[in-house]
């Protein structure tokens, strides 16, 4: 257990442990009312304001200090997020112990060079120069790395997946190759419209939930109480006249219309009536027995078919061969196609599961439900290297079907072909095609002669051995 602080060190007792050692050892003013002053700013940063008065800093300082926490933007990002707030007062008082502790070797260097008749003014100049130049070059790194986090809320919203604000542990990773490949691999895809017309076709189409219910409401008001055979009154069955009506009907026109026809300027306009259905004529129906328990039949969820116009597309799982024979341009496509696929559940509110395989054991699996973007990351900068494995990945898909959440999903595989597949995974395929709809699409990086593993299980197969044209895109980055 800790020694307790003596009272007059009370305000030590409620620094941040990160921060304890740098404010009791900092050679710049007095140790209380820098400790305060710290825990203050602290609990000011996490409401979003500006730094208090610090009666431990000259006005200069202080003012700049203010400053530079309002146009770097580090202000907004330390709101209720005492990691960033931490860091921010953590580099303020790094570079004002290092401007105190190199100011003694940079006086002496100044006067060397310098004749002043006023040495004590001189020196008060050039240190507050100094240390305006510092605070300075510390606040154009915090709106460099302000500007990355902004850059990385954009990413994680269009992509659905939660940010990872603050720390200099996050900065430095998105300092990482893999976060300027996100950013890279993001505007890349945008530029190969036939890999985002195939994650388009994934999913098969289902009412949305407001749908589902008006449709349960109306087949409830639709369905008869009663069995069996039932009278139902069916219009345009000529079996006695119901009214009056319009048609173009002539053999149920009414005889004021046939008047029209021998007049030598109104027969214009009794055709031009009966074009447009609009001549006076009896209405018949009819009374026909109708079985009620088949009367209405239940609408059923399409397949992807036609335009899907008011239905919501089902989930995408993808499963992308990220295998040692994947390496270079094809797995950069296939990690593009991740991105673009989270960024399409994204905007139609629909789940994406994503399954990395390379060989035996080889698997890694990414929910957009409750993706975070350093797992992003880790996916952009890793790859196996050993063999190729496609039934594990597959075999956890078809589990995943037959969760409620997952039962109109389709499956896209992305490989370069070279794979074995196993007779229990050509089964079960068949078998989840045959009861739940499902499809396997495949995609395939390299040339059509390893077509072969691929047509046992993708219908249909994209094929995409124009490395050409990838190449020129990627080029465009």
């Amino acid at each position: 257990m800790p020694t307790p602080l003596p009272p007059g060190l009370a305000p030590l007792s409620s620094l941040p442990e990160n921060l304890f050692a740098l404010v009791v050892t900092h050679s710049l003013g007095s140790l209380l009312p820098r400790a305060i002053w710290v825990q203050q700013l602290l609990t000011r940063l996490d409401k979003g304001q500006l730094a208090p008065p610090a009666q431990w800093l000259n006005t200069s300082t202080e003012r700049r200090i203010r400053q530079l926490l309002a146009r770097s933007g580090a202000l907004l990002y330390s709101e209720q997020t005492p990691e960033v707030a931490q860091a921010v007062v953590q580099d303020i008082l790094l570079t004002l112990e290092q401007v105190e502790l190199a100011w003694p070797a940079t006086a002496n260097g100044l006067m060397l060079h310098q004749v002043v008749s006023d040495k004590a003014a001189a020196q008060q100049i050039a240190r507050a120069r100094h240390t305006r130049d510092a605070l300075n070059k510390l606040a154009k790194q915090w709106e460099h790395r302000v500007s990355l986090w902004q850059s990385m809320d954009q990413v994680a919203e269009e992509l659905g997946v939660a940010p990872a604000i603050g720390t200099d542990q996050n900065s430095g990773e998105l300092r990482d190759r893999a976060w300027f490949d996100l950013l890279r691999l993001k505007q890349w895809i945008s530029n190969i419209q036939p890999l985002q017309r195939l994650l388009q076709q994934l999913g098969q189409q289902r009412p949305s939930p407001e749908q589902s219910a008006e449709i349960s409401q109306l087949q409830q008001k639709m369905s008869p109480n009663e069995q069996g055979l039932q009278e139902r009154k069916i219009p345009d069955v000529p079996m006695e006249t119901d009214g009056i009506t319009r048609s173009d009907n002539l053999t149920r026109m009414l005889p004021i219309e046939a008047a029209f026809m021998g007049h030598s300027v109104l027969h214009m306009l009794w055709h031009a009536r009966r074009a447009e259905q609009g001549l006076l004529s009896y209405a018949v129906a009819g009374v026909m027995p109708i079985d009620a328990g088949t009367d209405w039949t239940a609408p059923r969820s399409g397949k992807g078919e036609g335009t899907g116009q008011g239905l919501q597309q089902g989930p995408i799982i993808l499963c992308l061969d990220t295998s040692a024979s994947m390496h270079g341009l094809a797995e950069q496509v296939s990690k593009a196609l991740v991105l673009e696929a989270l960024s399409v559940a994204k905007q139609h509110n629909r789940a994406c599961l994503v399954y990395l395989f390379g060989g035996a054991d080889e698997l890694l699996t990414l929910d957009n439900q409750d993706l975070t973007l350093p797992e992003l990351l880790d996916m952009l900068r890793g790859s196996f290297s050993g063999g190729t494995d496609v039934n594990t990945p597959l075999l956890a898909a078809l589990q995943r079907l037959k969760q409620q959440a997952y039962q109109q999903a389709d499956i896209l595989l992305v490989s370069d072909g070279e794979f074995q597949v196993s007779q229990e995974l050509q089964q079960h395929v068949e078998q989840a095609k045959e009861q739940q709809g499902m499809r396997v699409f495949g995609l395939q990086l390299g040339y059509a002669t390893a077509l072969h593993a691929m047509q046992q299980l993708c219908e249909p197969i994209r094929l995409f051995s124009d490395w050409k044209t990838l190449e020129q895109a990627a080029r465009l980055q």
